[in-house]
């Protein structure tokens, strides 16, 4: 566990451990309990770190940044309001199968097969469209839409820690998937965090950064829409493109295992997104 800031515990996993555990699940202790931001996937994960949050005080809520399951299956185990955008809500069933789910388990977290018994997904009872501010105790939580990795990809901004959570419209180092992606909205989306009054941002995966970081990785973004366009322009169709192009695997290399289709299907929602 990493403390960011005199407040904020960030449980952070390597590239190659995230491969198999998930993203970074974080949670602000507060005077009047406990704001858990995105919660993990393994359910031998999830109740270590509902151990290390009670230890800080109750947890009150939980924030889904995203809707994919490396955010939100954890969910069941740490108590909390879960809140989050409409659009995550709307995605949430269709993300989270429960078969699916403990597949997943059986195959990477066997010790945590008995904790999947009256499994159920958790999804927001709180939702918001554009902005959301939530208070407790000495602390807002202000909740951004922020479409770009997802269309309803959520920031949440902590101005008494200057700290900003932005699930994985940030990965540090890493190329994230794209597969869902607003890539012009992502460039903006990003922009407005370099604008904003934040020291630390916590990605959806990889290290700790800054406003620096952000910004270097939105000019990665930049350059994958600019290549794609690139190749439009030429005439390149759509499989074309996705045959030949790749992005900066040295400076952004893919999730580990994830093999030459993550590279494939990003080039192929870019080429869709712009074609539209």
């Amino acid at each position: 566990m990493h403390k960011a800031t005199p407040n904020v515990y960030v449980n952070l996993w390597t590239r190659e451990q995230a491969t198999l555990r998930g993203c970074n699940s974080s949670f602000v202790a507060t005077s009047g309990g406990v704001v858990v931001i995105d919660t993990p996937q393994m359910p031998t994960d999830a109740i270590k770190w509902r151990d290390e949050i009670v230890k800080k005080g109750e947890a009150r809520y939980i924030i889904n940044t995203e809707h994919h399951p490396d955010h939100i299956t954890g969910n069941f185990f740490i108590p909390g309001t879960v809140v989050s955008s409409q659009i995550v809500k709307a995605m949430f069933s269709s993300m989270l199968k429960i078969p699916g789910i403990q597949a997943m388990v059986k195959d990477k977290d066997p010790e945590g097969i008995p904790l999947m018994e009256n499994y159920q997904a958790r999804p927001p009872t709180i939702t918001f469209s554009d902005r959301l501010t939530l208070y407790l105790g000495e602390h807002s939580f202000e909740l951004i839409r922020m479409p770009g990795h997802t269309e309803g990809q959520v920031g949440v901004f902590v101005p008494q820690e200057k700290v900003m959570f932005t699930g994985d419209n940030f990965a540090n180092g890493w190329q994230p998937s794209m597969n869902f992606s607003c890539p012009m909205e992502w460039i903006e989306s990003l922009k407005k965090i370099e604008a904003m009054d934040v020291e630390v941002v916590v990605p959806g995966h990889g290290e700790i950064g800054d406003k620096k970081s952000v910004r270097i990785f939105r000019e990665f973004i930049q350059e994958c829409v600019d290549t794609v366009r690139k190749a439009i322009s030429q005439g390149m169709s759509q499989e074309e493109a996705a045959a030949r192009i790749t992005f900066e695997i040295e400076k952004y290399p893919p999730a580990l295992h994830s093999g030459p289709q993550w590279q494939r299907r990003n080039v192929l929602r870019i080429y869709e997104m712009l074609s539209k």
